[in-house]
Protein backbone atom coordinates (compact mmCIF):
# COMPACT_ATOMS: atom_id res chain seq x y z
CA UNK A 1 0.00 0.00 0.00
CA UNK A 2 2.88 2.42 0.71
CA UNK A 3 4.39 1.68 -2.35
CA UNK A 4 1.18 2.51 -4.40
CA UNK A 5 1.07 5.70 -2.38
CA UNK A 6 4.52 6.95 -2.93
CA UNK A 7 3.97 5.58 -6.77
CA UNK A 8 1.01 7.80 -7.18
CA UNK A 9 2.51 10.47 -6.01
CA UNK A 10 5.73 10.45 -7.57
CA UNK A 11 3.15 10.76 -10.38
CA UNK A 12 1.06 13.18 -9.88
CA UNK A 13 4.13 15.36 -8.90
CA UNK A 14 6.02 14.21 -12.28
CA UNK A 15 2.64 14.92 -14.09
CA UNK A 16 2.71 18.65 -12.47
CA UNK A 17 6.44 19.17 -13.30
CA UNK A 18 5.77 18.38 -16.62
CA UNK A 19 2.90 21.11 -17.16
CA UNK A 20 5.16 23.48 -15.12
CA UNK A 21 8.16 23.30 -17.58
CA UNK A 22 6.32 24.87 -20.51
CA UNK A 23 5.10 27.70 -18.48
CA UNK A 24 8.22 28.31 -17.27
CA UNK A 25 9.95 28.34 -19.91
CA UNK A 26 12.05 31.15 -21.21
CA UNK A 27 13.98 31.84 -24.35
CA UNK A 28 17.33 33.79 -23.25
CA UNK A 29 18.73 36.36 -25.39
CA UNK A 30 21.95 37.54 -25.25
CA UNK A 31 23.44 40.96 -27.32
CA UNK A 32 26.17 43.32 -26.74
CA UNK A 33 28.21 45.92 -28.18
CA UNK A 34 31.93 46.83 -27.86
CA UNK A 35 33.90 50.05 -28.91
CA UNK A 36 37.24 51.69 -28.62
CA UNK A 37 39.03 54.44 -29.63
CA UNK A 38 42.46 55.35 -29.68
CA UNK A 39 42.69 59.22 -30.12
CA UNK A 40 45.32 62.34 -31.06
CA UNK A 41 43.81 65.75 -30.48
CA UNK A 42 44.92 68.85 -29.16
CA UNK A 43 40.98 69.22 -27.88
CA UNK A 44 39.90 66.22 -26.14
CA UNK A 45 41.04 64.74 -23.03
CA UNK A 46 38.50 61.95 -22.16
CA UNK A 47 36.44 63.98 -20.11
CA UNK A 48 33.47 66.60 -21.00
CA UNK A 49 35.98 69.28 -21.17
CA UNK A 50 37.07 70.87 -24.34
CA UNK A 51 40.24 72.93 -24.61
CA UNK A 52 41.07 75.45 -26.78
CA UNK A 53 44.23 77.58 -26.10
CA UNK A 54 47.10 78.70 -27.86
CA UNK A 55 49.96 76.40 -29.05
CA UNK A 56 47.54 73.97 -27.19
CA UNK A 57 49.70 70.10 -27.18
CA UNK A 58 48.56 67.41 -28.53
CA UNK A 59 47.07 64.83 -26.14
CA UNK A 60 46.72 61.14 -27.07
CA UNK A 61 43.95 58.65 -24.73
CA UNK A 62 42.05 55.57 -25.36
CA UNK A 63 38.76 55.09 -24.39
CA UNK A 64 36.27 52.20 -24.56
CA UNK A 65 32.54 51.31 -23.94
CA UNK A 66 31.08 47.81 -23.16
CA UNK A 67 27.47 47.37 -23.36
CA UNK A 68 25.95 43.54 -22.34
CA UNK A 69 22.13 42.76 -22.84
CA UNK A 70 20.37 40.11 -22.31
CA UNK A 71 16.71 39.45 -22.71
CA UNK A 72 14.18 37.11 -20.94
CA UNK A 73 11.67 36.55 -22.79
CA UNK A 74 8.55 34.31 -22.14
CA UNK A 75 6.97 34.89 -25.36
CA UNK A 76 6.00 37.79 -28.25
CA UNK A 77 4.18 39.38 -25.69
CA UNK A 78 6.19 39.68 -22.75
CA UNK A 79 10.11 40.45 -22.28
CA UNK A 80 12.41 41.35 -19.41
CA UNK A 81 14.95 43.64 -20.98
CA UNK A 82 18.24 44.85 -19.63
CA UNK A 83 21.24 46.22 -20.82
CA UNK A 84 24.35 47.58 -18.69
CA UNK A 85 27.24 49.96 -19.92
CA UNK A 86 30.64 49.40 -18.58
CA UNK A 87 33.06 52.88 -19.67
CA UNK A 88 36.70 52.88 -19.04
CA UNK A 89 39.70 55.36 -19.95
CA UNK A 90 42.79 53.07 -20.31
CA UNK A 91 45.09 54.25 -17.26
CA UNK A 92 41.81 55.33 -15.61
CA UNK A 93 40.52 58.78 -14.67
CA UNK A 94 42.43 59.41 -11.28
CA UNK A 95 44.30 57.04 -8.98
CA UNK A 96 42.43 59.28 -6.25
CA UNK A 97 39.34 61.03 -7.12
CA UNK A 98 37.80 58.30 -8.71
CA UNK A 99 37.61 55.18 -6.42
CA UNK A 100 34.41 54.23 -7.79
CA UNK A 101 33.56 54.74 -11.72
CA UNK A 102 36.29 53.79 -13.70
CA UNK A 103 38.24 50.45 -14.16
CA UNK A 104 40.80 51.29 -16.40
CA UNK A 105 43.40 52.24 -13.22
CA UNK A 106 46.15 49.89 -11.77
CA UNK A 107 44.48 46.30 -11.02
CA UNK A 108 41.51 47.49 -12.18
CA UNK A 109 39.78 47.71 -9.05
CA UNK A 110 36.29 50.16 -9.69
CA UNK A 111 33.04 49.57 -9.95
CA UNK A 112 32.05 50.70 -13.15
CA UNK A 113 28.92 48.80 -13.93
CA UNK A 114 26.11 51.16 -15.38
CA UNK A 115 22.54 50.13 -15.77
CA UNK A 116 21.58 51.77 -19.26
CA UNK A 117 18.11 49.49 -19.74
CA UNK A 118 15.90 47.74 -17.40
CA UNK A 119 12.33 47.46 -18.21
CA UNK A 120 9.42 45.02 -18.81
CA UNK A 121 7.74 44.75 -22.54
CA UNK A 122 4.76 43.18 -22.49
CA UNK A 123 1.15 43.39 -24.21
CA UNK A 124 -2.34 43.18 -22.73
CA UNK A 125 -3.84 41.09 -26.14
CA UNK A 126 -6.99 41.38 -25.56
CA UNK A 127 -7.05 45.38 -26.43
CA UNK A 128 -3.27 45.12 -28.51
CA UNK A 129 -2.00 47.57 -25.94
CA UNK A 130 1.94 47.39 -25.50
CA UNK A 131 3.53 48.90 -22.38
CA UNK A 132 6.89 48.47 -21.02
CA UNK A 133 7.42 49.94 -17.69
CA UNK A 134 11.14 50.77 -16.18
CA UNK A 135 14.30 52.37 -17.48
CA UNK A 136 14.33 52.49 -20.94
CA UNK A 137 15.18 54.30 -24.17
CA UNK A 138 13.07 57.27 -25.56
CA UNK A 139 14.21 59.16 -28.33
CA UNK A 140 12.27 62.20 -29.33
CA UNK A 141 10.31 63.08 -32.78
CA UNK A 142 13.02 66.32 -33.37
CA UNK A 143 15.69 64.20 -33.82
CA UNK A 144 17.76 64.14 -30.88
CA UNK A 145 17.25 67.72 -30.10
CA UNK A 146 14.84 67.97 -27.29
CA UNK A 147 16.05 64.64 -25.88
CA UNK A 148 17.60 61.17 -26.52
CA UNK A 149 17.87 59.60 -23.60
CA UNK A 150 17.33 56.57 -21.65
CA UNK A 151 14.81 57.06 -18.31
CA UNK A 152 12.63 55.60 -15.61
CA UNK A 153 9.00 55.32 -16.74
CA UNK A 154 6.33 53.82 -18.47
CA UNK A 155 5.16 53.65 -21.97
CA UNK A 156 1.74 52.96 -23.42
CA UNK A 157 1.04 52.44 -27.55
CA UNK A 158 -1.18 51.35 -29.75
CA UNK A 159 -1.58 50.75 -33.53
CA UNK A 160 -5.18 51.74 -34.76
CA UNK A 161 -4.82 50.28 -38.05
CA UNK A 162 -2.70 53.27 -40.03
CA UNK A 163 -2.12 55.22 -36.88
CA UNK A 164 -0.01 54.16 -33.93
CA UNK A 165 -0.59 56.34 -30.48
CA UNK A 166 1.49 56.67 -27.91
CA UNK A 167 2.24 57.88 -24.21
CA UNK A 168 5.13 58.01 -22.49
CA UNK A 169 5.68 59.12 -18.60
CA UNK A 170 9.47 59.69 -16.64
CA UNK A 171 10.20 60.77 -13.85
CA UNK A 172 13.84 62.91 -14.65
CA UNK A 173 14.64 63.64 -11.52
CA UNK A 174 13.39 63.60 -7.40
CA UNK A 175 13.90 65.62 -4.36
CA UNK A 176 16.51 67.84 -3.97
CA UNK A 177 18.56 66.75 -6.93
CA UNK A 178 15.76 68.25 -9.13
CA UNK A 179 17.52 69.98 -11.75
CA UNK A 180 14.93 72.85 -12.00
CA UNK A 181 15.27 73.43 -8.42
CA UNK A 182 16.44 76.63 -7.26
CA UNK A 183 18.46 77.27 -3.54
CA UNK A 184 15.33 79.35 -2.32
CA UNK A 185 12.64 76.91 -3.11
CA UNK A 186 14.98 74.36 -1.12
CA UNK A 187 13.92 76.28 2.03
CA UNK A 188 14.98 74.50 5.89
CA UNK A 189 11.68 74.12 6.55
CA UNK A 190 11.16 71.47 3.41
CA UNK A 191 14.50 69.56 3.96
CA UNK A 192 14.20 69.24 7.95
CA UNK A 193 10.67 67.45 6.95
CA UNK A 194 12.88 64.46 5.74
CA UNK A 195 16.35 65.39 6.29
CA UNK A 196 17.57 64.95 2.89
CA UNK A 197 15.61 67.08 0.47
CA UNK A 198 12.54 65.44 -0.50
CA UNK A 199 12.69 61.36 -0.15
CA UNK A 200 9.14 60.81 -0.74
CA UNK A 201 8.79 62.50 -4.46
CA UNK A 202 6.86 64.94 -3.39
CA UNK A 203 8.93 67.30 -5.44
CA UNK A 204 9.72 65.38 -9.04
CA UNK A 205 10.42 66.72 -12.38
CA UNK A 206 7.74 64.86 -14.66
CA UNK A 207 8.40 64.39 -18.58
CA UNK A 208 4.77 63.82 -20.30
CA UNK A 209 4.97 62.63 -24.15
CA UNK A 210 2.22 61.82 -26.54
CA UNK A 211 2.75 60.53 -30.06
CA UNK A 212 0.47 60.23 -32.57
CA UNK A 213 1.55 59.15 -35.98
CA UNK A 214 0.09 58.34 -39.21
CA UNK A 215 0.73 55.94 -42.45
CA UNK A 216 -0.27 58.44 -44.72
CA UNK A 217 1.01 55.56 -47.15
CA UNK A 218 3.91 53.17 -47.86
CA UNK A 219 6.20 55.86 -48.20
CA UNK A 220 4.91 58.98 -45.58
CA UNK A 221 4.42 58.87 -42.44
CA UNK A 222 3.40 62.14 -40.28
CA UNK A 223 3.71 62.94 -36.56
CA UNK A 224 2.10 65.19 -34.35
CA UNK A 225 3.53 65.04 -31.01
CA UNK A 226 2.81 67.21 -27.61
CA UNK A 227 5.43 67.07 -24.49
CA UNK A 228 5.62 68.74 -21.16
CA UNK A 229 8.14 68.97 -18.40
CA UNK A 230 6.12 69.44 -15.11
CA UNK A 231 8.62 70.13 -11.73
CA UNK A 232 7.14 71.22 -9.01
CA UNK A 233 9.75 72.85 -6.61
CA UNK A 234 10.58 75.12 -9.17
CA UNK A 235 7.87 75.71 -10.58
CA UNK A 236 8.78 74.77 -14.00
CA UNK A 237 5.60 74.14 -16.64
CA UNK A 238 7.38 73.66 -20.61
CA UNK A 239 5.55 72.76 -22.68
CA UNK A 240 6.39 71.30 -26.78
CA UNK A 241 3.81 71.00 -29.49
CA UNK A 242 5.32 69.50 -32.97
CA UNK A 243 5.09 67.81 -36.20
CA UNK A 244 7.36 65.69 -38.04
CA UNK A 245 7.18 63.67 -41.01
CA UNK A 246 9.63 61.07 -42.47
CA UNK A 247 9.22 60.02 -46.42
CA UNK A 248 11.01 58.15 -49.05
CA UNK A 249 10.85 60.62 -52.28
CA UNK A 250 12.15 58.94 -55.48
CA UNK A 251 16.40 58.64 -54.52
CA UNK A 252 15.88 60.40 -51.29
CA UNK A 253 14.88 59.57 -48.03
CA UNK A 254 13.74 62.42 -45.82
CA UNK A 255 12.59 63.07 -42.26
CA UNK A 256 11.98 66.57 -40.88
CA UNK A 257 10.69 67.98 -37.44
CA UNK A 258 9.56 71.77 -36.36
CA UNK A 259 8.55 72.53 -32.72
CA UNK A 260 7.58 75.16 -30.36
CA UNK A 261 7.94 75.57 -26.70
CA UNK A 262 6.41 77.57 -24.40
CA UNK A 263 5.23 77.73 -20.76
CA UNK A 264 6.57 79.46 -17.01
CA UNK A 265 9.57 79.13 -15.28
CA UNK A 266 10.35 80.76 -12.35
CA UNK A 267 14.10 80.46 -12.61
CA UNK A 268 14.08 81.86 -15.55
CA UNK A 269 11.98 84.30 -14.55
CA UNK A 270 9.86 85.02 -17.98
CA UNK A 271 7.81 83.29 -20.02
CA UNK A 272 9.25 80.44 -22.34
CA UNK A 273 9.02 80.67 -25.96
CA UNK A 274 11.24 78.99 -28.50
CA UNK A 275 11.55 77.47 -32.09
CA UNK A 276 13.13 74.08 -33.37
CA UNK A 277 13.53 72.23 -36.59
CA UNK A 278 15.31 70.11 -37.97
CA UNK A 279 15.68 67.90 -41.71
CA UNK A 280 18.03 65.35 -43.19
CA UNK A 281 17.97 63.56 -46.01
CA UNK A 282 19.74 60.66 -48.00
CA UNK A 283 20.37 60.38 -51.48
CA UNK A 284 21.28 57.37 -53.58
CA UNK A 285 24.13 58.82 -55.30
CA UNK A 286 26.46 56.08 -57.03
CA UNK A 287 27.96 53.67 -55.04
CA UNK A 288 26.50 55.53 -51.81
CA UNK A 289 24.45 58.06 -50.73
CA UNK A 290 24.75 62.34 -50.34
CA UNK A 291 23.74 62.85 -46.80
CA UNK A 292 22.13 66.56 -46.51
CA UNK A 293 21.13 68.04 -42.78
CA UNK A 294 20.50 71.47 -41.30
CA UNK A 295 18.76 73.03 -38.21
CA UNK A 296 17.78 75.53 -36.19
CA UNK A 297 17.33 75.60 -32.35
CA UNK A 298 16.61 79.69 -31.13
CA UNK A 299 18.69 81.46 -28.47
CA UNK A 300 17.90 83.79 -25.67
CA UNK A 301 19.02 87.01 -26.49
CA UNK A 302 18.46 87.87 -22.48
CA UNK A 303 16.81 90.80 -23.20
CA UNK A 304 13.29 90.82 -24.03
CA UNK A 305 10.28 90.05 -21.59
CA UNK A 306 10.36 86.46 -23.13
CA UNK A 307 12.88 83.39 -22.83
CA UNK A 308 13.34 82.23 -26.66
CA UNK A 309 16.13 79.84 -25.49
CA UNK A 310 15.53 76.49 -26.97
CA UNK A 311 15.17 73.70 -23.64
CA UNK A 312 15.64 70.33 -23.81
CA UNK A 313 15.69 67.26 -21.27
CA UNK A 314 18.03 67.67 -18.58
CA UNK A 315 19.23 64.58 -16.46
CA UNK A 316 20.93 66.58 -12.99
CA UNK A 317 21.07 69.51 -11.32
CA UNK A 318 21.78 72.42 -12.93
CA UNK A 319 22.07 70.34 -16.06
CA UNK A 320 18.87 71.49 -18.57
CA UNK A 321 20.55 70.82 -21.89
CA UNK A 322 22.71 68.10 -21.19
CA UNK A 323 21.52 65.18 -23.26
CA UNK A 324 21.00 66.44 -26.83
CA UNK A 325 22.49 66.21 -30.01
CA UNK A 326 21.82 66.17 -33.72
CA UNK A 327 23.41 62.69 -35.29
CA UNK A 328 22.87 63.87 -38.88
CA UNK A 329 25.57 66.03 -38.81
CA UNK A 330 28.10 63.88 -38.52
CA UNK A 331 30.31 66.09 -37.24
CA UNK A 332 32.77 65.47 -34.44
CA UNK A 333 34.08 68.56 -33.58
CA UNK A 334 31.61 71.86 -33.91
CA UNK A 335 28.93 69.73 -32.91
CA UNK A 336 28.66 66.52 -30.18
CA UNK A 337 29.17 63.37 -32.33
CA UNK A 338 26.62 60.80 -31.28
CA UNK A 339 28.66 57.52 -31.63
CA UNK A 340 31.75 58.91 -29.32
CA UNK A 341 31.75 58.05 -25.63
CA UNK A 342 32.58 60.04 -22.81
CA UNK A 343 34.80 62.29 -24.78
CA UNK A 344 31.37 63.45 -26.72
CA UNK A 345 31.52 67.32 -26.92
CA UNK A 346 32.23 69.87 -29.08
CA UNK A 347 33.46 73.88 -29.43
CA UNK A 348 32.46 74.87 -26.51
CA UNK A 349 33.10 73.19 -23.93
CA UNK A 350 29.72 71.39 -23.28
CA UNK A 351 27.54 68.48 -25.28
CA UNK A 352 24.23 70.93 -25.20
CA UNK A 353 23.54 72.03 -28.69
CA UNK A 354 22.48 75.34 -27.72
CA UNK A 355 24.95 76.41 -26.14
CA UNK A 356 23.78 76.72 -23.05
CA UNK A 357 20.80 78.87 -24.24
CA UNK A 358 22.42 80.54 -27.01
CA UNK A 359 20.70 78.49 -29.69
CA UNK A 360 22.46 77.13 -33.19
CA UNK A 361 22.01 77.12 -36.20
CA UNK A 362 23.88 74.40 -38.49
CA UNK A 363 24.14 73.24 -42.29
CA UNK A 364 25.80 70.00 -42.76
CA UNK A 365 26.55 67.82 -46.10
CA UNK A 366 28.79 64.68 -46.53
CA UNK A 367 28.99 61.25 -48.54
CA UNK A 368 29.01 57.94 -47.38
CA UNK A 369 29.61 54.43 -49.03
CA UNK A 370 31.08 50.97 -48.88
CA UNK A 371 32.96 48.53 -51.43
CA UNK A 372 32.83 44.99 -50.43
CA UNK A 373 34.71 44.96 -46.98
CA UNK A 374 35.49 49.00 -47.18
CA UNK A 375 32.98 51.55 -45.96
CA UNK A 376 34.04 55.69 -45.95
CA UNK A 377 32.51 58.48 -45.77
CA UNK A 378 33.39 62.51 -45.33
CA UNK A 379 31.61 65.03 -44.20
CA UNK A 380 32.16 69.31 -44.09
CA UNK A 381 29.65 71.65 -41.56
CA UNK A 382 29.18 74.84 -40.34
CA UNK A 383 27.91 76.26 -37.48
CA UNK A 384 26.96 79.30 -35.66
CA UNK A 385 24.86 80.41 -32.39
CA UNK A 386 21.60 81.81 -33.33
CA UNK A 387 22.08 84.42 -30.66
CA UNK A 388 25.70 86.23 -29.77
CA UNK A 389 24.23 89.01 -26.97
CA UNK A 390 27.66 90.34 -25.98
CA UNK A 391 30.34 88.92 -28.21
CA UNK A 392 31.54 90.07 -31.72
CA UNK A 393 30.72 87.26 -33.52
CA UNK A 394 28.09 84.32 -33.61
CA UNK A 395 30.37 81.89 -35.57
CA UNK A 396 31.90 78.89 -33.85
CA UNK A 397 32.93 77.38 -37.05
CA UNK A 398 33.19 74.86 -39.90
CA UNK A 399 34.77 71.45 -39.94
CA UNK A 400 35.29 68.66 -42.15
CA UNK A 401 36.04 65.09 -41.51
CA UNK A 402 36.58 61.83 -43.18
CA UNK A 403 36.20 57.83 -41.94
CA UNK A 404 37.69 54.71 -43.65
CA UNK A 405 36.92 51.39 -42.57
CA UNK A 406 37.23 47.49 -43.14
CA UNK A 407 35.22 44.88 -41.82
CA UNK A 408 37.58 42.16 -40.15
CA UNK A 409 34.61 39.87 -39.91
CA UNK A 410 30.86 40.28 -40.31
CA UNK A 411 30.62 41.89 -36.97
CA UNK A 412 33.93 43.31 -36.10
CA UNK A 413 35.31 46.15 -37.85
CA UNK A 414 38.34 48.91 -37.61
CA UNK A 415 38.60 52.08 -38.82
CA UNK A 416 40.07 55.45 -38.74
CA UNK A 417 39.16 59.01 -38.54
CA UNK A 418 40.35 62.08 -39.37
CA UNK A 419 38.99 66.20 -38.07
CA UNK A 420 40.07 69.03 -38.32
CA UNK A 421 37.98 72.34 -37.45
CA UNK A 422 38.58 76.00 -38.85
CA UNK A 423 37.40 78.49 -35.54
CA UNK A 424 35.20 81.12 -36.12
CA UNK A 425 35.59 84.28 -34.75
CA UNK A 426 32.79 83.79 -32.05
CA UNK A 427 35.68 81.53 -30.09
CA UNK A 428 38.76 82.69 -31.85
CA UNK A 429 40.23 86.06 -33.15
CA UNK A 430 44.04 86.95 -33.57
CA UNK A 431 43.24 90.42 -31.40
CA UNK A 432 41.45 89.79 -27.81
CA UNK A 433 37.86 90.65 -28.42
CA UNK A 434 34.72 89.74 -27.04
CA UNK A 435 34.12 86.32 -27.63
CA UNK A 436 31.47 83.64 -26.79
CA UNK A 437 31.73 81.51 -23.73
CA UNK A 438 34.78 79.04 -23.57
CA UNK A 439 36.64 80.96 -26.43
CA UNK A 440 40.22 81.96 -26.21
CA UNK A 441 41.91 84.71 -28.32
CA UNK A 442 44.76 83.45 -30.72
CA UNK A 443 43.62 79.78 -30.22
CA UNK A 444 44.45 76.95 -32.54
CA UNK A 445 42.23 75.45 -34.77
CA UNK A 446 40.81 72.08 -33.08
CA UNK A 447 41.49 68.94 -34.39
CA UNK A 448 41.75 64.63 -33.58
CA UNK A 449 42.72 61.59 -35.08
CA UNK A 450 41.13 58.15 -34.06
CA UNK A 451 41.58 54.47 -34.55
CA UNK A 452 38.87 52.88 -33.84
CA UNK A 453 37.40 48.77 -32.94
CA UNK A 454 33.18 47.61 -33.31
CA UNK A 455 32.53 44.70 -31.92
CA UNK A 456 28.73 43.50 -32.08
CA UNK A 457 26.72 40.45 -31.44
Amino acid sequence: MMFKKTAVIATVAGALAGMAVPALAVENEFHGTYRAYGFATNALSGGSGFNLSEKSATDKFIEQRARLQYIAKANEDLKLVTQFEFDTKFGGSSSTKYPIGDGGGLDADRLNIETKNLYLDFTIAPIGLNVKTGVQPYNDAYQGTFGNIDGAGAVFSKKFDKVTASYGYFIINSDASNQFATTASLTSANTSATGTGFPSNAHTTDLNILDVKVAVSNDVTVGVNYSNILSGSDPLFLNLIGISTAAKLGPAAVTASLGYQFGDSETVGRKLSAFGGTVAAKVNAGPGKINVAALYLQGDNSKDSQNTAWHSIGNDAGAKSSVNYFAPANMWLISRNSAAINSATAVGGTPDLTRAGLGLLGFFVGYEGTADKVFYNANAGYAQVDQKRAADSAVIGSEVNATIGYKLYTNLSASVTAAYAFLGDGYNKDKPAALLSGGTAKADNPFLSSIALNYSF
